[in-house]
């Protein structure tokens, strides 16, 4: 029901889910893009030269609450006509992330805590940002843009496309209680 109300068809799908513009979280965490911001501007062009992959861009759901730039106004800046397999999930629409991330095929974050619970649904996660759960080894972490595209095209081949492996899953699960029961 999902797929057809956002006009998906069988084409893998990429989340990308989102942190607030200037969520203290993303600040100062970037690896290889310069900020959060560049991270977008780079991935959204990226995708709309991919037809055979669609992207949903999930603004967080925090955005409603903020005033000051979105993640949608730099990913239109980044791609003035957004192309067909693209789309953008804005804060106030009524789609919940949970079910996004069971129709995704791979997760894309650069802080949000939402990567790690697409990990803990078996969803691939490339963590782009310098997140708490980053380097725990249920994440692909790239160090550089040429690994960030090869991670991307790694998972988005039909050859290569796979939920994560139950050890990867059951990893996320622990990594969650820890830091959420124990920390």
């Amino acid at each position: 029901q999902l797929r057809k109300s956002l006009r998906l068809d069988d084409r893998p799908v990429a989340l990308l889910a989102a942190n607030v513009i200037g969520d203290s979280l993303t600040l100062g965490r970037q690896v290889f893009s310069q900020n959060m911001t560049d991270w977008l501007q780079q991935s959204a062009p990226h995708f709309a030269n991919r037809q055979d992959v669609q992207l949903i861009v999930r603004i967080h759901p925090g955005e409603r609450y903020t005033t000051g730039p979105s993640v949608a106004q730099i990913v239109r800046q980044a791609l003035p006509e957004i192309p067909d397999h693209i789309r953008l999930v804005e804060a106030l629409d009524p789609v919940n992330t949970y079910d996004l991330i069971e129709i995704a095929d791979v997760g894309l974050v650069y802080t949000t805590t939402v990567g790690m619970e697409m990990a803990m649904s078996g969803v691939p996660v490339i963590a782009a940002g310098k997140t708490h759960y980053r380097g725990k080894g249920f994440t692909l972490d790239p160090s550089n843009w040429q690994e960030y595209y090869d991670f991307l095209e790694g998972q988005l081949t039909a050859s290569n496309r796979a939920p994560l492996s139950r050890e990867k899953v059951e990893l996320a699960w622990q990594y969650a209680y820890y830091f959420f029961f124990e920390y």
